[in-house]
């Protein structure tokens, strides 16, 4: 990925009102997003006042934002087709248990059908901000 400052925004389905859906969305994304992610994404372990080590996190600028459908599949469109923007999605159909059910199930899906629970985006601030700066905040 190119230079200049990244930030990371997550894009929750506004629709969805369970904690619980979210969080497991969260975590998802935020697993496989990290896998991509350069060692430079992130800080070093810290100690606290004890001694303790708490593992590193990321130092880059992050938002978390929702959005409806038709927007959330706009944006996903808008951002997938550049190479430096990292972009994950965890639709309705990545709920089952197995992965086999999941891939299945999203290959009977067009895009404009695909429901989405979250979208992941790293990328260029000065790509990924003009497209979801104006979004409202999750609270």
């Amino acid at each position: 990925m190119g230079a200049g400052k990244f930030i990371s925004v997550l894009i929750v389905d506004q629709a969805v009102e369970s904690k619980g859906i979210l969080a497991n969305a969260a975590l998802v994304l935020g697993l496989t997003a990290g896998r991509e992610l350069s060692q430079s994404t992130f800080g070093s372990d810290v100690v606290d006042g004890d001694g303790a080590i708490h593992r590193y996190l990321t130092n880059i600028g992050h938002v978390v934002r929702k959005a409806g459908q038709s927007k959330m599949r706009s944006i996903r469109a808008s951002l997938a087709k550049s190479p430096d923007v990292l972009l994950v999605d965890y639709t309705e159909y990545a709920a089952p248990v197995d992965y086999d059910s999941y891939s299945r199930s999203l290959a009977e899906h067009l895009g404009e059908d695909i429901k989405y629970r979250a979208i992941y985006i790293y990328g260029p601030e000065e790509i990924v901000m003009p497209l979801t700066k104006n979004l409202s905040r999750l609270e």
